[in-house]
């Protein structure tokens, strides 16, 4: 592995080495959620190349650059962005304790993408007159008949709103915000969806939502964006553990830190042994409803 930095205005060489040592990281998110890192820590130190040899590399590098094909290169830049999405949702969802998932629709063809985007805003605002502190990750599907719906990962819903006086269902008047700011276009709320998850944790709430950020950064213009999120969720800060000497020892930190109370959600290892990720929650009889 090599890099090419710039350094006081002179280019810089950097070789890497792999080494046997691990940088582990833990991310607490709150509500429950712990996301523990360990990656394969890299040496890097500076060549001692001539400025002749470094020319030549560097135009090879542009060389290679300019023979790559278009359609690959976007793919991998697609794929990054895309991965990038879902990690950020994912905390986001955790971070928020998300533990519900709703679909919006429209009950008439709608195909604008942007109007979609600013119904969404429009009932989000009017859901935080009867919510205050409503937050929720969106995420923006096209159906077959091209029509949009919206995915909606939210937290708290309570079984009941008091609205203008009256307790009312909270799904009932979610339903109707919903089809006052459609209008003529009509709407509905699934609200089905959170019977079937309300068990699911705010990793697996998030992977249902991500998947279609896949999709869209796949089959969607260049960068458009196919979700957002509202309201306040501030995902804390990532923690350096530090380097440990190996693999083993990096595994053992990391499950070391896993409470009683908490099962593990997720655990991947990587088969080149470069990485290790866990990820643990509260099993679903703990968590709030």
């Amino acid at each position: 592995m090599l890099k090419i930095v710039d350094r006081f205005g002179e280019p810089v060489v950097l070789v890497g080495t792999a080494t046997d040592k691990y940088r582990v990281r833990a991310h607490d998110l709150g509500n429950g959620h712990l996301e523990v890192s360990a990656s394969r820590v890299i040496r890097w130190e500076e060549a001692d190349w001539s400025p002749e040899y470094l020319q030549d590399v560097r135009e090879c590098i542009s060389k290679a650059h300019e023979e790559a094909d278009p359609e690959e290169v976007r793919a991998k830049n697609l794929a990054r962005a895309s991965r990038r999405a879902r990690t950020r949702i994912r905390r986001l969802c955790k971070a928020m304790g998300a533990d519900t998932l709703l679909t919006l629709t429209y009950r008439a063809e709608q195909r604008d993408l942007a109007l979609a985007k600013r119904h969404t805003k429009e009932f989000v605002r009017r859901v935080a007159r009867v919510h205050p502190g409503f937050a929720c990750v969106v995420g923006f599907e096209e159906q077959q008949r091209k029509t949009w719906h919206m995915h909606f990962a939210v937290a708290g819903i309570p079984p009941y709103y008091v609205h203008k006086g009256c307790v009312v269902r909270s799904y009932d008047l979610l339903r109707s915000i919903w089809r006052s700011v459609v209008g003529d276009l009509s709407g509905n709320v699934d609200v089905a969806r959170r019977r079937r998850h309300r068990d699911k944790s705010g990793a697996r709430i998030a992977g249902y939502i991500s998947k279609y950020i896949t999709k869209a950064f796949a089959e969607g213009e260049k960068w458009s964006n196919r979700w957002t999120h509202y309201g306040a969720c501030d995902v804390p800060v990532p923690v350096d553990l530090g380097e440990v000497s190996n693999l083993a020892d990096a595994l053992s930190d990391a499950f070391a830190l896993v409470e009683e109370w908490q099962q593990v959600a997720t655990f991947r290892l990587d088969r080149w042994k470069e990485w290790a990720f866990l990820a643990v929650e509260r099993p679903p009889s703990r968590r709030s409803r």
